[in-house]
């Protein structure tokens, strides 16, 4: 991993994402890349006209300011090479071609914020780009601090991991930080039969093997027709450092990222959330 992407709104739980970030890629000897999305202002009618790029211009350089501000302190705390991005038109359009453009392998956003940043995770656009697999996220939750990723949960559920290159960034922190993952299959006996163990690995499975050569894993299954709520125990009771997910292959996801039930799970959530996005830079 080479390039992540941190975004902030200089709220303190965007900042807070931005410090974890930044000391993952001081622990892996990644580049960070500060990006802050701003709005373009709406002229008030009864001012004396501005012309709209000089207002947008100002508004930029005073952001850029600020990210330059936050670089320097944490260039000093994590001596980690480290460049900044202000951009105002398109939030997920924009965070698209940076992804390209910067070559990254992540992008890492607060899970609570304000303005742009509350607005990508709780906004219709980027609820949308979540679950359609866009981009591999980090959302790192209020007042989380950074921890080496020792255990990762991974939940399965046995449908095939349509393009390898979704397990990225996941092998990625996975071999840097020699993590165990545990891939985690909820299943229903009355709804679901078929997901509960049959002595075997399922064809789905298998095919996941060759995707984590290399990664220390093993299997684990629970019986519990709440999605949200047997993942979040499982999290608790395998002391797992980091939860990862891939928003087309879970039912969670297409739920968790709805405005009420992201405000519901999110608030119990302690752990980072790797969403796995399906473009990633190889």
């Amino acid at each position: 991993m080479n390039t992540i992407i941190a975004c902030t709104d200089f709220s303190s739980n965007a900042t807070n994402a931005v410090i974890y970030a930044a000391r993952l890629a001081q622990a892996i000897k990644a580049r960070l890349v500060l990006f802050h999305h701003f709005s373009n202002p709406v002229p008030a009618t009864d001012l004396p006209a501005v012309p709209p790029n000089m207002l947008v211009d100002k508004l930029a350089a005073g952001f850029k300011h600020k990210l330059e501000e936050l670089q320097d302190d944490l260039v000093q705390s994590y001596s980690i090479e480290i460049d900044c991005v202000v951009r105002s038109q398109d939030l997920p359009g924009d965070l698209d071609e940076l992804f390209e453009t910067e070559k990254a392998d992540l992008v890492v956003m607060g899970m609570h914020g304000q303005s742009a940043v509350a607005k990508a995770l709780y906004g219709s656009v980027t609820s949308s780009a979540i679950q359609r697999g866009n981009l591999p996220l980090l959302l790192v939750s209020r007042g989380v601090a950074f921890h080496p990723v020792k255990k990762i949960l991974f939940p399965f559920d046995d449908h095939a991991v349509p393009n390898p290159n979704t397990l990225q960034a996941l092998r990625y922190l996975a071999l840097a930080f020699d993590s165990y993952i545990e891939v985690f299959t909820l299943f229903d006996l009355k709804k679901t039969p078929e997901m509960a163990p049959q002595g075997g690995l399922s064809l789905a499975k298998h095919h996941l093997e060759p995707l984590l050569t290399g990664i220390r894993r093993g299997y684990s299954y629970e019986n519990e027709n709440a999605v949200d709520k047997g993942i979040l125990y499982e999290a608790a009771r395998s002391s797992a450092n980091m939860v990862t997910m891939i928003p087309h292959h879970h039912s969670f996801l297409s739920n968790l990222f709805n405005q009420s039930e992201t405000q519901r799970v999110a608030a119990a959530i302690t752990l980072p959330l790797l969403v796995l996005g399906g473009r990633v830079n190889v």
